[in-house]
């Protein structure tokens, strides 16, 4: 179920094996046996997993859970993005960008303060 769930999360966002092999830090071969099930990753590995993807831990190991969608707890949130998925797409790739800018910009924020940088 990991496996599958990881390659899901990979091809969605338009990711190679080695791609993702890369912002892991494994070798693809790696990678590749993750995703057929005949390898399991290290912690430090699905930590960068969960940061990548942005999923929540129990969305990975969780056979419960529908592969095909990560679960999202806030529920006006979940059926907001419903509602973003009718938009055109023009309109849905400018809130991704707005999405995309904010996210950034949070994660900016938590690098300087992780540094010191910034308090």
């Amino acid at each position: 179920m990991f496996g599958e769930k990881l390659k899901k999360l990979r091809k969605d966002k338009n990711l190679s094996q080695q791609d993702l092999a890369d912002k892991l830090d494994v070798h693809y071969t790696h990678l590749n046996r993750m995703e057929n099930g005949h390898a399991q990753p290290s912690y430090e590995v699905i930590k960068k997993i969960i940061e990548i993807f942005e999923v929540d831990p129990a969305f990975l190991f969780n056979e419960n859970e529908d592969s095909s969608e990560p679960s999202i707890k806030n529920k006006n949130l979940a059926e907001r993005l419903k509602l973003i998925d009718s938009l055109t797409l023009e309109d849905q790739n400018a809130i991704t960008h707005v999405i995309d800018s904010m996210l950034t910009k949070q994660k900016m924020k938590r690098v300087l303060q992780e540094t010191g940088i910034a308090s």
